[in-house]
């Protein structure tokens, strides 16, 4: 591929990015990527196949680049959650998209069994399927990745409940620091109260 129909390819997708992050596979248009992109429609079917093909490139390269980026580390699911959050802070499309593909089109977009397989596996170690903590491995990693999110699909009403303004950098920080205690008494198991 020349420079040319690289950084075309490349223009297209990130201008699919936005539309796609934004709108959904349903709502995204074709013509107004290629306006954003100032690429030849015709280019588009051209790299991408059509519409379907071109979403799968976008899941492909924004969640490809978030697993890459923030791996799993099933020795230290606290810090797996706080880089999570600051990923996602600073990625939104990474999670506006996952949720979009949860939504209009699961089939689509890279396949990470092999990836969560090993993780949960790790994290289950010689304990069967449950993680030191008691909890089933699987489930464990799905509440980390669900506290992660939490703050960015949670009501802004909630969010600046304390008065606080919940998009400042020092209420972000104080949010990190909780998820990652959060995830830290989850995983302990001496942190479980008794009794009940």
């Amino acid at each position: 591929m020349s420079r040319d129909a690289a950084a075309t390819r490349r223009k297209i997708l990130d201008a699919a990015v936005e539309e796609f992050s934004a709108r959904g596979f349903a709502g995204a248009r074709i013509e107004r990527i290629s306006e954003v992109a100032a690429a030849n429609k015709r280019m588009i079917y051209v790299y991408f196949g059509n519409k379907e093909g071109l979403f799968s490139a976008v899941l492909h390269h924004v969640i490809g680049t978030l697993i890459a980026e923030v791996p799993v580390t099933e020795d230290d699911l606290p810090g797996y959650a706080g880089r999570m959050f600051d990923h996602l802070l600073t990625h939104p499309e990474a999670l506006r998209l996952s949720l979009w593909r949860q939504l209009e089109r699961p089939a689509i977009g890279p396949d990470a069994a092999d990836v969560y397989t090993s993780k949960v596996q790790a994290m289950a170690g010689q304990h069967g399927p449950a993680h030191p903590s008691g909890l089933p491995a699987t489930d464990l990693l799905v509440l980390v990745q669900g506290m992660a999110a939490s703050w960015l699909i949670s009501p802004a009403d909630l969010l600046a409940a304390d008065g606080a303004d919940p998009t400042s950098a020092d209420r972000l920080a104080a949010h990190r620091a909780a998820l990652v205690e959060a995830v830290r008494r989850v995983i302990t198991p001496d942190s479980h109260p008794t009794g009940k």
